[in-house]
């Protein structure tokens, strides 16, 4: 059995009534490109980074192309069965690399066609000033230097744009399934984190993007979301049955939606196909589902400095890992001023220590500051140390100059969960109140007299009418 065999097989036996349509799916979406996170950041394009990726390919592996002095011929129908890019997103994509000086197009023979060339000096010098390298030591022919180079991919699988409904969206997709086909190997649940930071770090999608990218997936009935722990995350599924479906049958994503309502316990409801506001777009309502995820406890994601080979078959991310018991909410540190602190989640224990130290002297302002971080974190704008960052923020705090801008929402959210929290105590304590009072003799015997009433003129009214008179 090989190893692709073995892998299907592992999948369809570890929940055979949830999981087996993976080992279905993963023949149907044939080859892979190999998509470079590290090119978002030098192109600032995900598209782009797509098109420059595919062209790295066929530089390496493409025939006659030392002969041809690292020109390859692709026409536009080409692009798009390799990619998924429309020919308007392969022109702006072109553009862009033209602007950075990484690609070279011109029209070669009789008749003219379009060819494309990878300027390498260029790419490599750029790629190496990302990795404080040596620009003269890039061999594009040496596959360690090249993982180090281009660091870590992900494979991007070209069949999932059409039932995405877009390249961001199969891009997302492709992800969420490989990490997806992990949590099955590893005998865990099909809940993935879903947030910001985790699809900016592994795809470079801005928020836009993955808001976009998600409301085509919930329009298309591939996509279920829900907020869970404490404070909530958004964690995210794949309706294998439905992609599955789609990829097997000739099927819009506008019909897809209608499959939804063959199992109810699955429905996302129509409402999140159109979210109305900011708030909304990024965190959705709870979706229904038959199988809630278990609580989660707080995951911190790195990048994973492995080989572009063994990316492939890992994540670049830390997996999700189910807890026994409920997240615990951060123990609060004292401060000088009084109270008590709330961390952001994303921020690991030593970090946390860390910060207690830096926060003692700030006082009241204390957890303004902290707000501010976790705003920050959410939308994946701290691109070093979380410490670090709020290092910055305590200093323009002393010198006077800071204004929160994201605190305020964060501090808000957080005062309507435990307003939330608050109200539905009372209704438990209400609830607890009425069934002890039912409980109690007297409540009881109020209750038999109160029947006895009802059959006595129950009685009665059943005499008047069997004598034929009116009640």
């Amino acid at each position: 059995m090989n190893e692709d065999a073995r892998r299907e097989h592992e999948e369809s036996q570890a929940a055979p009534g949830d999981a087996a349509p993976l080992a279905v799916i993963w023949p149907l979406l044939g080859r892979h490109i190999a998509f470079h996170r590290r090119l978002v950041d030098l192109t600032s394009s995900v598209k782009a980074a797509l098109l420059l990726s595919q062209s790295i390919y066929w530089t390496r592996h493409g025939r006659d192309i030392a002969r041809n002095g690292g020109w390859f011929h692709k026409t536009t129908e080409q692009w798009a069965i390799e990619t998924g890019l429309s020919p308007k997103e392969q022109a702006s994509a072109r553009e862009v690399l033209r602007n950075l000086a990484l690609l070279d197009d011109q029209r070669i023979g009789i008749p003219a066609r379009l060819h494309f060339r990878l300027r390498l000096d260029e790419l490599g010098a750029r790629l190496a000033d990302r990795i404080a390298g040596d620009p003269q030591a890039v061999d594009w022919s040496d596959r360690l230097v090249l993982a180090e180079l281009l660091g870590p991919s992900v494979a991007f699988h070209r069949t999932l744009v059409e039932v995405a409904g877009g390249v961001h969206g199969g891009l997302m997709l492709s992800r969420a399934l490989h990490l997806t086909r992990l949590q099955v190997r590893r005998r865990l649940d099909q809940w993935i984190v879903s947030s910001a930071a985790r699809w900016f770090e592994e795809l470079g999608l801005t928020r836009r993007e993955q808001e976009t990218a998600r409301r085509d997936l919930v329009r298309a009935g591939l996509w279920e979301e829900c907020l869970r722990g404490i404070p909530p995350s958004l964690v995210a599924r794949i309706r294998l049955d439905c992609l599955l479906t789609l990829l097997t049958e000739d099927v819009s994503p506008a019909r897809a939606t209608d499959l939804r309502g063959v199992d109810p316990e699955r429905d996302l409801g129509a409402a999140n196909d159109s979210p109305k506001s900011d708030s909304r777009l990024w965190h959705p309502r709870s979706l229904a589902t038959p199988n809630p995820p278990p609580q989660f406890g707080p995951t911190r994601e790195h990048g994973s400095p492995e080989s572009a080979a063994l990316l492939m078959n890992h994540s670049t991310g830390e997996s999700l890992q189910p807890q026994n018991t409920s997240s615990p909410t951060p123990a609060p540190a004292a401060v000088d001023g009084g109270g008590e602190l709330i961390f952001p989640e994303q921020m690991l224990p030593d970090e946390r220590q860390a910060a207690r130290v830096l926060l003692r002297p700030c006082g009241d302002h204390a957890q303004a500051l902290l707000d501010e971080l976790a705003g920050r974190l959410q939308m994946g704008g701290v691109r070093s140390s979380s410490v670090a960052y709020l290092r910055g923020l305590i200093a323009r705090a002393g010198a006077g100059s800071f204004v929160p801008e994201l605190g305020l929402r964060v501090a808000a959210a957080r005062a309507q969960r435990q307003k939330e929290a608050a109200l539905r105590r009372e209704r438990e304590a209400e609830e607890r109140r009425l069934a002890a009072e039912r409980a109690t003799p007297e409540y009881q015997a109020r209750a038999r007299a109160q029947r006895e009433k009802v059959r006595q003129m129950l009685g009665e009214l059943k005499t008047r009418m069997s004598t034929g008179r009116q009640p």
